[in-house]
């Protein structure tokens, strides 16, 4: 940990533990039970909190509370529990006594009574008049998950989820109402506790309260300047009113891979192999006898060990809450020699001190370590990925050699690398040291007045650190070590003035504003070596190297903002938001460095007209909404509206004499402006049967303009890009939520839907019709361009040629007009030629759009069934209409090849079995981007089960403990899907909206068991 971390916490546990409170005034106790009004069962879990004081508690199985220190005189006592509804009541408290009440909770739909948050504050959801969806601790606590993404996948209308690596610790690809930006990051904006910017990925699920995302632009406009791919509010657990309590959460498992990959065996290829007529004559095998078989799926991958543990210390005293945690998490990779582990560390603080001021602060720590094995890169002369050589490497040979080295490929021409060696003599490993903290203060000027100031600071250390052993093809014989640091800091601060007031009895109205600044700086530096005698000492003695190079950056981005908000509440049914922010970056040039986003948003409470509730008198709420407003994207890294130049090779004058080279590398681009995203959504939010049932719509139209890109340019002018604002993307769509919730009996039944559709076309590119992009690796040059972005068309379009059977005689090759045609080769459809008609030559005016990555819907269902103490979840997700280019096929599909393949290839074209589906022996398929290679990714997946068992008060009662849950659980249990491979969610080529859906080589799927427990004391 560095210094300034160490003092960043100390002057949090400094200034907050220093609080001395004064004379307490006289108090009394408040005792008593919550109950289901409908079964009149107790209910646990239920918070019981005495209004305008620090003083609560919650309930236990027999559902009974007590109260001390409750200050004597009237106080208003409020239960909640999500779920269920009741009116608060007003309490005498005798000085020194005990007052006792009973509170009878009425079941309420999940949806509309929820406080939720939003930016800069709360509010309760029937007050809304933007698109708000949420996810509480309930939900994520069901689902034991690494990163808490996971655990609200399907869950959510509007939000797309992804695993596109599966590999321990990696990123997941998030979506709100689609991408909108071509070259800037389309994830949405996180906000943990109040700090901008904080990376999920180092927060443990079982820290949070809840999670909020905001999805139109009523929601999203007071985060401005960085809010149009949506806004994800997460808020950590504060402690638990009452007295203290010890919490323990934890689970152990087993993981598993999804699918194991059909291969030819050894006799099955040595047979094919031989029949080619291609083959190398060195290599013989006898197929008269059985061989056997390596399979190398099962040398290289495993069962693998998951973790967690946690433990947390909660509750409130005086004008103090806390809530102090720490938790390990562990996850072994399927794939040997890959994990992941990250260690987290919590405070959270708040102090009331006397009736005006509070202070608090919220500080996580954590570290992770990942050791990540390759894939999706290292191919060619590199030796390749270790999924794709577990594929490929030839099943006729052993593990190791005759000596006990690694065995090497069948043929020496091959660029295989052992997939055992690869794993065990590779190593790349990243530790990261990631700090979030505030510290804030709020004071009450006067009655509805507040004023509230924030300092959050973000810190995340990056430390990669890799070896490639000498044996190893990519570090050519030689060695190759390299240590890279990543370091990203940020201040933030906030200083916000909050005025609430009614007017009569339903009138009311809540006005903010505020100025925010914040100042992130990032810097890298990195060595390598090469070269080197021994691996005994890899990446630790990088000095060792016979040739060390390195190279370090640094940059620094600034960010002003004013922001303004008024709610309005008119008889409380008629609803007003008005919202405006103004950034200024230090990304852009002079000209435009200020932007201004506004929105606004309405809503008509009709279910609490008079008129309404006398015709249906079924609706229990109704809300119909619209708003409007404008977000923005600053999509780029700094300093790129100043012109550059790059440092290049030394060169001579003279004959002794040497100088550094430097070249112009990016003209200046004084115009260079933000990206602005425009967007309409109409909405209704339905209760019916005392809103047991509730049901959402949402209908949206997004338009982003001004897109940031670095469009290419003549190469006369000196530069290959220039970056600049060339056009406009829109994305419009549909969500549907449905929630349902009854008794039957003694089983209690909930059940919930939602459905999403996006549709994206690019409407503007400067000028320009199409660019192509290459989607796929380097060493698949024909393949390349094999992607394009057109005007008119989605984002995420496959481009290429069409495929069209084998051709099956010299006639068809002679006709054809394809160079390379050969009888039993891959025929391409020509589809060009004046008037569209076909001209007889395949060439490059016969590529076409083939397909898109993108689905044309979402959706997600669950239930959740409780007998007593019994508890049984699920989670189903699934998207349809969309495609995945498999490139793993187009390695595995050459029949009598010298590495493995597909079964499927034992149906090889010939004049005996004239097939339509597969070329003949030693044919290459054409290696260029064809429709062959697209398959349907759309499926249903059971992403989880969960069964728990809420231990009865009369076997708790001999542990002494308040709570004790056991559940067993699983995860990615089973996928149906046309989708030959592993994952049809994978993306080799990262998550970017125009290089997605390439599988190439990828991490196989996981499944997981676990078993665990939550315990409170």
């Amino acid at each position: 940990m560095t210094v300034v971390h160490r003092l960043f916490i100390a002057l949090v546990v400094g200034l907050l533990s220093a609080v001395r409170l004064g004379a307490q005034a006289p108090t009394g106790t408040v005792t008593g039970r919550v109950v289901d009004s409908t079964t009149q069962q107790p209910l646990s879990d239920v918070s019981v909190v005495v209004q305008g004081t620090s003083r609560g508690s919650v309930t236990g199985t027999d559902g009974t509370f007590t109260i001390g220190g409750v200050p004597a005189g009237s106080q208003t006592v409020r239960v909640r529990r999500i779920g269920f509804s009741a009116p608060p009541q007003i309490l005498v408290v005798p000085d020194g006594g005990t007052v006792t009440a009973t509170f009878a909770l009425e079941r309420t739909a999940v949806t509309l009574e929820d406080v939720v948050t939003v930016g800069y504050g709360t509010q309760q959801r029937r007050d809304l008049t933007g698109s708000i969806a949420s996810v509480g601790s309930k939900d994520i606590e069901t689902i034991p998950v690494a990163r808490v993404e996971e655990a609200i996948s399907g869950l959510v209308p509007g939000v797309q989820v992804q695993t596109t690596n599966t590999e321990p610790g990696s990123q997941l690809r998030i979506r709100i109402r689609g991408g909108n930006s071509l070259s800037g990051d389309n994830s949405p904006l996180v906000v943990v506790d109040g700090v901008i910017g904080a990376d999920l990925n180092q927060i443990s699920p079982t820290d949070i309260a809840s999670v909020d995302i905001l999805k139109d632009a009523s929601a999203t406009a007071i985060y401005g300047a960085r809010a149009s791919n949506g806004v994800v509010l997460v808020t950590t657990k504060r402690g638990t009113p009452g007295k203290m309590r010890f919490e323990y959460n934890g689970y152990t498992g087993s993981q598993n891979t999804t699918k194991h990959i059909d291969v030819l065996t050894a006799d099955q290829f040595a047979l094919l192999y031989m029949r080619n007529p291609n083959h190398d004559k060195s290599i013989t095998f006898d197929t008269l006898t059985s061989m056997p078989t390596t399979d190398w799926q099962d040398v290289v991958f495993q069962s693998a060990p998951v973790r967690s543990n946690e433990i947390a210390v909660s509750g409130s005293t005086g004008g103090t809450s806390l809530l102090a945690s720490g938790s390990m998490f562990s996850q072994g990779g399927i794939v040997r020699q890959s994990d992941f582990s990250r260690g987290t560390l919590r405070f959270n603080l708040d102090q009331d001190i006397g009736s005006r001021l509070r202070l608090g602060s919220r500080v996580t720590f954590s570290r992770s370590i990942g050791n990540a094995v390759r894939v999706n890169d290292g191919y060619g002369s590199a030796g390749g990925p270790i999924t794709m050589t577990a594929l490929r490497f030839a099943p006729t040979i052993p593990v190791y050699d005759s000596l006990g080295n690694y065995s090497s490929t069948l043929l020496p021409s091959q660029q295989f690398d052992n997939p055992l060696a690869i794993a065990n003599l590779r190593d790349n490993k990243t530790t990261t040291d990631y700090l979030l903290g505030s510290l804030f203060g709020e004071y009450d000027i006067s009655s509805g007045l507040t004023f509230r100031s924030s300092v959050g600071y973000t810190s995340g250390d990056n430390l990669q650190q890799q070896y490639t052993s000498r044996l190893l093809l990519a570090a050519l014989n030689q060695g190759h070590a390299n240590v890279a640091n990543t370091d990203r800091t940020s201040f933030l601060a906030e200083n916000t003035l909050t005025l609430h007031r009614s007017v009569g009895e339903k009138n009311e109205f809540t006005l903010l504003g505020g100025f925010t600044a914040q100042s992130t700086r990032n810097g890298a530096n990195s060595e390598d070596g090469i070269g080197f005698t021994s691996d005994l000492l890899g990446y630790n003695r990088l000095n060792l190297a016979q040739t060390i190079t390195g190279t370090s950056s640094s940059s620094l981005e600034r960010l002003l903002s004013w922001i303004g908000r008024a709610n309005f509440n008119v008889a409380g049914r008629y609803l007003l938001t008005a919202t405006l922010r103004a950034d200024g970056s230090s990304k852009f040039a002079v000209n435009n460095k200020w932007a201004y986003f506004p929105s606004m948003g309405f809503a008509w409470r009709l279910g609490d007209e008079a008129f309404f509730k006398r015709m249906l008198p079924a609706v229990s709420d109704l809300k119909l909404r619209v708003s409007t407003g404008s977000t923005g994207s600053e999509a780029i890294s700094p300093y790129q509206s100043l012109a550059s130049w790059a440092i290049g090779s030394a060169y001579a004058i003279g004959k002794v004499t040497y100088h550094n080279g430097a070249n112009p590398s990016r003209n200046a681009n004084p115009n260079l402006k933000w990206e602005t995203t425009n967007q309409f959504d109409y909405g209704m939010d339905l209760g019916l049967f005392e809103n047991q049932v509730s049901f959402a719509a949402d209908v949206y139209k997004k338009r982003t303009y001004n897109l940031l890109y670095a469009k290419q340019v003549p190469y006369y002018t000196g530069f290959e890009s220039f970056v600049t604002n060339v056009g406009s993307v829109q994305n419009h769509g549909l969500e549907l939520s449905l929630d349902t919730r009854r008794r039957l009996g003694s089983i209690e039944v909930q059940l919930g839907g939602n459905y999403s559709l996006n549709r994206s076309k690019v409407l503007n590119l400067g000028g320009d019709k199409e660019f192509l992009v290459d989607g796929v690796n380097s060493s698949l040059p024909r393949f390349r361009p094999a992607a394009i972005v057109r005007v008119g068309e989605p984002l995420g379009n496959f481009y290429g040629y069409v495929w069209n059977g084998i051709f099956q005689n010299q006639a068809e090759v002679d006709a054809s007009g394809q160079a390379g045609a050969v009888i039993g080769g891959m025929k391409l459809k020509d589809i060009s030629g004046p008037n569209g008609v076909p001209d007889g030559i395949i060439g490059t005016n016969d590529r076409t759009i083939l397909g898109n990555a993108q689905p044309k819907y979402i959706f997600g269902q669950t239930g959740s069934f409780t007998y007593h103490a019994l508890s049984l979840n699920y989670v189903l997700r699934g998207a349809h209409g969309f495609k995945v280019a498999n490139l793993n096929r187009q390695g595995m599909e050459t029949p009598g090849g010298g590495s493995n393949m597909l079964p499927s290839v034992l149906n090889y074209w010939s004049a005996t079995n004239p097939t339509n589906s597969m070329t003949g022996l030693g044919i290459d398929p054409y290696d260029g981007m064809t429709s062959r290679w697209l398959e349907d990714g759309s499926f249903v997946r059971l992403q989880n089960v969960t069964l728990s068992w809420d231990v009865p008060a009369g076997f708790r009662s001999r542990i002494g403990s308040q709570r004790l849950r056991m559940y067993l659980s699983g995860q990615n249990l089973r996928t149906w899907t046309k989708y030959s491979w592993y994952d049809p969610e994978v993306s080799s080529r990262g998550t970017s909206d125009l290089s997605l859906g390439w599988d190439d080589s990828s991490y196989p799927g996981i499944r997981t068991f676990t078993f665990g427990m939550n315990v409170g004391f």
